[in-house]
């Protein structure tokens, strides 16, 4: 049961990564895409480093292919997420990724083979509720769906499938080679973007000051630090365990996240700022409680 504390290690340090990628994304690169590719830049050196330990991957070329898109899509996912960041609470927008379970459920009985028992309905009732509670917003007397909801759907497929073809992957039973063309495979899909004019010039604008170009490359080499521990852990837990009951561990991630902008909304409210009325915290408390009960049903079901 080592994958237990690997899964859940992964999303305490992925939590620090969503705080760090809100500052990011509201206060200094207004471009979903281009703060994606900046990423990638970081990336080349984490690559260089394991590359000197790790050496050129020799698995299967199946194995392979399967590790180098589940990177990409890794990278391709974190686009909508940025642009849910953008017009949501972080401690709102995060929940929602406990859609991928969902996802990865599905695809796993289509391409795994695994069965969907009838547990596995109530499960999807009781998130489908908990995620629908926590991004509705009541505007005088009208309640409001959050736009993030679409974006953090489809970011919630693209890491659905990505799993599926990291569990694939990890089937050579060699974690670092394959990790390793995972990571390939989401640096070189980062670097990809800068193909697009936009996302150069937005990158160059947040480059352009000192004191901004200080404070973006320390947020970003936060973040990707944290995501990279994090995904060193999760993919490992990912190996160990089954994918299906990985995936409920995504629950720690959204309660994780609550407690870190409750903690930062109140003692450090210039850093992020959320609602922290003793309301508002139950609703986001109660969706997670739900969803995080559907993704047990899940695992069980």
């Amino acid at each position: 049961m080592s994958w237990v504390f690997f899964a859940i290690a992964a999303t305490f340090l992925w939590a620090w990564g969503n705080i760090f990628d809100k500052v990011l994304r509201t206060r200094h690169l207004k471009d979903s895409i281009a703060l994606t590719a900046s990423f990638g830049l970081l990336s080349i050196v984490i690559g260089a480093v394991l590359f000197t330990f790790i050496g050129a991957p020799s698995i299967p070329l199946p194995n392979w292919v399967a590790a180098f898109l589940g990177g990409a899509l890794i990278t391709y996912a974190l686009i909508p997420y940025f642009r849910a960041l953008s017009l949501e609470e972080a401690s709102r927008v995060i929940p929602m990724w406990h859609f991928a379970p969902v996802f990865t459920l599905v695809l796993a009985v289509i391409f795994l083979g695994e069965i969907l028992k009838p547990l596995s309905y109530a499960a999807f009732a009781l998130i489908l509720f908990g995620g629908f509670l926590i991004s509705v917003r009541r505007v005088g007397e009208v309640f409001h769906l959050s736009p993030a909801v679409a974006f953090m759907l489809l970011s919630s497929l693209l890491f659905a499938l990505s799993d599926v073809l990291l569990k694939f992957a990890y089937g050579t039973g060699v974690f670092w080679e394959t990790y390793f063309v995972a990571f390939i495979g989401g640096t070189l899909s980062s670097l990809s973007l800068f193909v697009l004019p936009n996302a150069r010039k937005s990158f160059s604008n947040a480059m352009s000051s000192k004191p901004q170009r200080q404070g973006f490359v320390l947020l970003v080499s936060l973040s990707a630090l944290a995501g990279f521990f994090g995904n060193v852990l999760w993919n490992r837990a990912i190996l160990l365990g089954p994918v299906t009951l990985v995936s409920v561990f995504i629950s720690f991630h959204s309660l994780f996240v609550l407690l870190l902008a409750t903690v930062f909304s109140v003692r450090f409210p210039l850093f992020i700022k959320e609602a922290v009325d003793a309301k508002t915290i139950g609703v986001k408390a109660a969706a997670i409680g739900l969803m995080a009960l559907g993704l047990l049903l899940l695992s069980r079901g």
